[in-house]
C-alpha cells in the first residue's frame, strides 16, 4: 500500500515501498511521480537503475551501513542520472558497489562510472558510500560528464579502481563534494581520488584524502585544463609515482587551494610550474627523542629531529616518531638482532 503525505501546495506526494509496494527498486522508480519518495528496505540489492530525470527522492531506510546496491555480474553503472535531473533529485542513504561501468560512450572494452554516471544533470547524493568500483577507462566510482552539476554531501569513496579517476572522474562539469572522504583509491594512470578533465570547475569543502594511489601524476586529485577551488582539505598518505602525491596542476589548471592541510611526506603538490608552496607558514612536525613537535624544517634539523614536512601535524594516526634507544641501528624502537645486522653489515 501506498503511503501519502501531503506537501505545501496540497498535492499528495507518495512513498513507495520497495519490497512492500513494488519487488524491484526500478519498478519503483518507473511508477514515482515528481515529489514522491522510493524508501528502499535494508538489504543488499542486486540491481542497476535509471532514476529517469525524476524529481523524486530514492533512500535506503536503513541508511548506507544496511542498504546496499550491488552490481555485480550486471552490465552497466549501478545508477544512471542521464535524464536532466536536478538537484531535487536527491540520492542518499545507500553502499554503492561493484559497478563495472556504462559501455555507451567508449565501447564495451572502455567503461565508466562503475557505480553512478551523471550526464547533463544535477543530483544530489548524501551518505552514501561508493566502495570496490571497478572500470577500465573513466571514474571507478563516478563519471561526471558534460553538465553534470552534482553534489555529493557526506559521501565516501573507498576502494574504487579506474585508469583516470579511481574514484572520480569530471569532464565539462560543476560538481561540488562536500565533508566527503576518498579512502584507498587507485587510478592507473592519475587522479586516484579524483581527475578533472578539461573545463571542469569542482568544488571541494571539508574533504579528507587518505592512502589515494596514482601509477602516474596526482595520488589524490589531477587537474588538466581546469581550475577548481579545494577548502578545509586535508591529505594524508596519498602517492603518485611521479609527481604530486596530493594534488597534481596539469596543462591549463589553476587550482584555488585555502586553508588545506597536507599531512605526510608524500602529499606533495607539483605540476607545470614545478613544486608549488602547499602552505604559507614553514612550520611542521618534527620528531626528536620520541616525541613531536611543531617547528620550522631548519630549527628541527639544526636540533637533531626529522622533519615531516611543511603542513603536516603531530597527528599519531599519521606522524609516528620512534623512540630514541641507545643501539637502535635501524630506528624500529627496539635494540634487538636486526640491529646486530645492521652493526654487521657496517663493519665490512
Amino acid at each position: 500500500m501506498l503511503l501519502l503525505a501531503g506537501c505545501a501546495q496540497g498535492v499528495a506526494a507518495a512513498v513507495i515501498g520497495v519490497p512492500s509496494d513494488v519487488s524491484t527498486i526500478q519498478a519503483a522508480i518507473d511508477a514515482a511521480k515528481p515529489g514522491d519518495m522510493v524508501l528502499v528496505a535494508a538489504g543488499t540489492w542486486n540491481e542497476t537503475i535509471n532514476v529517469r530525470g525524476k524529481s523524486i527522492v530514492l533512500r535506503g531506510a536503513a541508511g548506507s551501513r544496511a542498504t546496499t546496491l550491488d552490481g555485480r555480474g550486471l552490465k552497466g553503472s549501478v545508477i544512471r542520472c542521464v535524464g536532466v535531473e536536478t538537484a531535487e533529485t536527491r540520492i542518499e542513504g545507500f553502499t554503492i558497489t561493484r559497478g563495472s561501468g556504462d559501455v555507451n560512450d567508449y565501447g564495451p572494452d572502455s567503461t565508466i562510472g562503475g557505480g553512478l554516471l551523471v550526464v547533463g544533470s544535477s543530483p544530489t547524493i548524501l551518505d552514501c558510500v561508493f566502495r570496490e568500483n571497478r572500470v577500465t577507462l573513466h571514474g571507478g566510482a563516478a563519471y561526471c560528464g558534460e553538465n553534470a552539476n552534482a553534489t555529493f554531501q557526506d559521501c565516501v569513496f573507498q576502494s574504487n579502481v579506474g585508469e583516470k579517476g579511481g574514484a572520480v572522474f569530471n569532464i565539462r562539469s560543476n560538481p561540488r563534494f562536500s565533508k566527503c572522504s576518498f579512502i584507498g583509491n587507485l587510478a592507473g594512470y592519475g587522479g586516484g581520488g579524483i581527475y578533472n578533465d578539461r573545463q571542469c570547475s569542482p568544488s571541494l569543502i571539508g574533504c579528507h584524502f587518505d592512502s589515494n594511489e596514482a601509477i602516474y601524476n596526482g595520488g589524490a586529485i589531477y587537474d588538466y585544463e581546469s581550475s577548481g577551488s579545494i577548502s578545509e582539505c586535508s591529505f594524508a598518505r596519498n602517492t603518485a609515482a611521479f609527481k604530486g602525491g596530493a594534488i597534481y596542476i596539469g596543462y591549463r589548471s589553476d587550482s584555488v587551494m585555502a586553508n588545506c592541510r597536507f599531512l605526510t611526506q608524500t602529499d606533495d603538490v607539483a605540476g607545470r610550474r614545478g613544486i608549488i608552496s602547499i602552505a604559507s607558514s614553514v612550520h611542521g612536525a618534527c620528531c626528536i627523542g620520541g616525541g613531536c613537535i611543531i617547528a620550522s624544517e631548519a630549527d628541527c634539523v639544526k636540533a637533531g629531529g626529522a622533519f615531516s614536512g611543511v603542513g603536516s601535524t603531530c597527528d599519531v594516526s599519521v606522524t609516528r616518531c620512534l623512540k630514541d634507544v641507545r643501539g637502535d641501528l635501524n630506528q624500529d624502537g627496539e635494540v634487538n638482532h636486526a640491529d646486530m645486522a645492521v652493526l654487521m653489515l657496517l663493519w665490512k
